[in-house]
């Protein structure tokens, strides 16, 4: 019994990392069941790249996927989360962790030139005064990279509290003098629609461990393949009504 606990943990924590490109977030294979949503991010954070410079802390990096692009473009690249995912965390030597709460940042007034905050808005319990914090501790036309989503499955339950429009963030922005550079949608109706049929697929086959990697995996990572090229296809009909998720670059302004 303990040798199949032992080979069924191997298989979840390394064999299917290992044939989804997990550990090579944002950049991961198209078997992997979220590769929509990474691909978008991806050629997102690439094309904001330019904005950014000087001292940039990421907040609520978790896992940090975005380090090693970002800490090539910066003076100070600073990963600012929670202790407990630095161990899910790959480090590089030009990164700097600090322990942090979005809803009290442990940073001076204006002392950041780039703050990267994505994907962690919906997980914030106030998201107003999460915004205030990252506001205080940019500097006048310092750069913010965020993202949130919009139709998009619950996850990191029960932490998962919020959605967000593009109208609705937008304006949680423009409330704080910010001037948006760059928006994204990020994906359509094919990357929303394929995105959640692929998360249920791995939920409902997570349900019972052994069966999945053991039976079904090789015809899931298929169907994720194969459901990623369609959602890939059907994305070529722009209909910004059903994006998953918004990206924005916004350069901060003084207070009127």
């Amino acid at each position: 019994m303990n040798n199949l606990k032992k080979l069924l943990s191997f298989i979840s924590y390394k064999v299917i990392p290992f044939l989804t490109g997990e550990k090579h977030a944002p950049d991961v294979y198209i078997t992997n069941a979220f590769y929509l949503n990474w691909h978008q991010l991806s050629k997102s954070m690439k094309e904001a790249l330019p904005y950014l410079s000087g001292n940039c802390i990421d907040v609520g990096a978790g896992t940090a996927p975005y380090q090693e692009i970002i800490s090539t473009k910066v003076d100070k690249y600073i990963v600012a989360d929670y202790t407990d995912t630095r161990a899910s965390m790959f480090a590089l030597a030009s990164s700097e962790f600090v322990e942090a709460d979005v809803l009290n940042l442990p940073f001076e007034n204006e002392s950041a030139d780039s703050v990267i905050f994505t994907q962690v808005l919906e997980h914030v319990s106030d998201p107003n005064l999460a915004l205030d914090q990252i506001t205080r501790v940019l500097k006048t036309d310092g750069i913010l990279v965020i993202s949130v989503p919009f139709i998009y499955q619950a996850h990191a339950q029960p932490h998962d509290y919020w959605r967000f429009s593009q109208h609705g963030i937008k304006k949680l922005l423009h409330d704080r003098n910010y001037e948006i550079k760059l928006f994204h949608f990020q994906g359509y109706l094919g990357t929303t629609l394929f995105s959640i049929l692929n998360g249920f697929i791995w939920e409902l086959s997570s349900k019972n461990k052994f069966v999945r990697n053991f039976i079904l995996l090789p015809i899931i990572l298929i169907i994720f393949g194969i459901n990623n090229f369609l959602g890939l296809i059907m994305d070529s009909i722009k209909l910004q009504a059903y994006s998953p998720n918004f990206f924005i670059v916004a350069q901060k302004k003084e207070a009127k």
